[in-house]
């Protein structure tokens, strides 16, 4: 008998310590993260004991590091513990990850085969350098995209029309749609008026059929409607035209709507250069019933810094610069005013703009800045209630940014909405019974948000 219990415990010490098993993340195309992401992943265990011993490695493009915080379940799921942990550090760009868990036996590290890659894109936080004059540094903002868009229906409400480039309702639910043909026309009841309210191109000084016109051209690229509808009926819109030195000019004006047409026109600016042949501009009324306009920065980079000139800029505010701005958002308990961007060389950017009075004028000062994951192109702004959302030509057609309620500045995290829907949507509107409508280039959907 003791013989045979000698041999017991040789055979015992004789086994190797069991390597864990691979840890696995699933398959899945390019996934863009953020800094408030966390990696997830299913580890096989014999029990939550034996898993209490595992420890993981982290492989970014080739390079080992331990991972943070890790928490798994307590319970398994057909041999398999749900794991998760925060990302680990990463420049903004396109990294491959990989994972292995260890164990450590003697002061020996017995790890497992690395899982299969999984393709990243880092959006990082963007804190450019203030801008002289500024009252104080740009503060951080961070946005986490998930795929977890559960509580969004959309339905299409029209369909038929061209090139959508703004909506904006009228205090009684009419649909006032803008597009880059050069026409405004108008949705009612749920029906599209046969006749448009407005054709810039035929208005006194339109760029009607003359030779030598600019490419952009006789376009309507934002509206805007009077806070004061009922009584003034003044609709703002923001077009394009001919300059007097014969190259691509935005034109502000106001109208008077009559029986769902646009008409006595009054221009209030108008020659200011716009790039072509993509102009880009954006136009709202603020919480103050002031009414801001932004256009971008005509072709000339030098613009922007030259504060003689209202390119590059939203009119109304400090000069801060801004490349392409595609659109405003007022979020109303804090009065942050959201604008998006579309920077040279591709970069888009969301920022946090806190509006105030200093020396009795109206100035703003940028206090967060969130970048947009490439390729994103966006096109328009809107705030629903606690959120940001943000529509786009490139990447993700539509995106649900949640505001931080600790700071009114900061995004918590987006979720990409309509992800199954491959149109780019263009234009963003909310409606007095607080439905939001977007628009593709020839549809209007509304969109049912909680």
């Amino acid at each position: 008998m003791s013989i045979v219990l000698i041999n017991l415990v040789l055979l015992a010490c004789s086994e190797k310590p069991a390597v864990p098993a691979t840890p696995s993340m699933g398959s899945s195309p390019e996934q863009t993260v953020g800094v408030n992401d966390r990696l997830a992943w299913d580890q096989s265990a014999a029990d939550a004991a034996e898993l209490g011993t595992f420890h993981y490695a982290i492989y970014v493009d080739g390079t080992r590091s331990v991972l943070p915080d890790v928490s798994c379940a307590t319970v398994s799921t057909a041999g398999t513990f749900a794991c998760s942990s925060r990302l680990p550090s990463m420049s903004p760009g396109r990294h491959l990850l990989e994972l292995a868990a260890f164990v450590t036996v003697d002061g020996s590290v017995l790890e497992s085969a690395k899982s299969q890659g999984l393709q990243v894109r880092f959006v990082g936080v963007v804190t450019p350098a203030p801008i002289q004059g500024a009252a104080s540094p740009f503060g951080p903002a961070a946005a986490a995209v998930s795929r977890a868009a559960g509580d969004t229906q959309s339905s299409f409400v029209a369909e038929g029309l061209e090139q959508v480039s703004d909506l904006a309702f009228t205090p009684d639910g009419r649909l006032f749609i803008a597009d880059r043909t050069g026409r405004v026309r108008v949705m009612r009841g749920g029906a599209l008026l046969p006749q448009p309210a407005l054709e810039v191109r035929l208005e006194p000084g339109g760029i009607g059929d003359a030779a030598g016109t600019p490419d952009g051209a006789g376009a309507v690229l934002a509206l805007a409607v009077d806070p004061q509808f009922d009584r003034t009926h003044f609709v703002y819109v923001l077009s394009t035209a001919r300059s007097r030195r014969r190259t691509l000019a935005f034109v502000l004006a106001r109208y008077r709507e009559a029986a769902d047409t646009l008409a006595d026109r009054v221009v209030l600016l108008d020659d200011v250069p716009a790039a072509s042949p993509d102009p880009a501009g954006a136009l709202r009324f603020g919480p103050d019933a002031k009414l801001y306009v932004a256009f971008d920065a005509g072709g000339d980079a030098r613009l922007p810094g030259d504060l003689a000139s209202p390119n590059g800029k939203v009119l109304r505010l400090n000069a801060e610069p801004y490349h392409s701005p595609r659109g405003l958002g007022w979020e109303t308990e804090s009065g942050i005013m959201w604008v998006v961007d579309a920077a040279a060389g591709g970069d888009a950017h969301v920022n946090a703009v806190d509006v105030g009075s200093i020396n009795g004028r109206k100035r703003g000062v940028t206090k967060a800045t969130v970048a947009l994951p490439p390729p994103d192109e966006p096109s328009a702004l809107a705030v629903f209630h606690d959120s940001v959302l943000i529509a786009s030509v490139q990447g993700e057609p539509l995106v649900r940014g949640r505001i931080d309620p600790n700071d009114r500045t900061r995004l918590m995290k987006t979720e990409a909405l309509r992800q199954n829907e491959n149109d780019a949507v263009q234009a963003l509107a909310v409606a007095p019974d607080g439905a939001v409508y977007f628009a593709t280039a020839r549809a209007i959907g509304r969109l049912s948000l909680q």
